[in-house]
């Protein structure tokens, strides 16, 4: 059975996450290196630029002109940057890995209800229980590890 190639694009960055979240609290916990959020949040910045930077010029895009794209994609990067910054300053602050990840991760519940009413992304029939189940499990997991 061959995976899809969404499968395997969503593998990578569930390893990638996993591992960045760690690296996240050497750098920035006091019990490590303990380098400041702002400081942390700006080498991150330099590292998000060489990948995307990198990734933009092999595969070259024509860049939007209208500006309501441009605002959302801005926003795109504001939102992910606050999620972000908040999570540093936790682990700064000594939260456990196991834990804020836990929680920041239950964003699933989030998504969902975001999806089906804002995108129109309601599951078929079929799904819908499964959809339901998995949400609570996720958010449930989160609770039960945090508590």
């Amino acid at each position: 059975m061959e995976l899809p190639s969404w499968l395997i694009l969503a593998l990578v960055s569930f390893f990638a996450w996993g591992t960045y979240n760690v690296v996240a609290k050497i750098v920035t916990n006091k019990d490590y290196f303990g380098l400041s959020p702002q400081t942390t949040a700006f080498m991150m910045l330099i590292g998000i630029a060489i990948v995307f930077g990198g990734y933009f010029l092999m595969q070259p895009q024509e860049l939007p002109s209208n500006p309501t794209v441009i605002g959302l994609a801005i926003l795109i990067g504001i939102i992910w940057a606050v999620g972000q910054l908040f999570a540093f300053i936790a682990l700064s602050s000594g939260a456990p890995i196991s834990k804020l990840t836990s929680i920041y991760n239950s964003n699933t519940l989030i998504t969902v209800i975001l999806g089906i009413f804002l995108l129109n992304e309601i599951p078929n029939q079929g799904d819908i229980v499964k959809v339901v189940a998995g949400t609570i499990l996720i958010i449930s997991g989160a609770f039960l590890v945090s508590g």
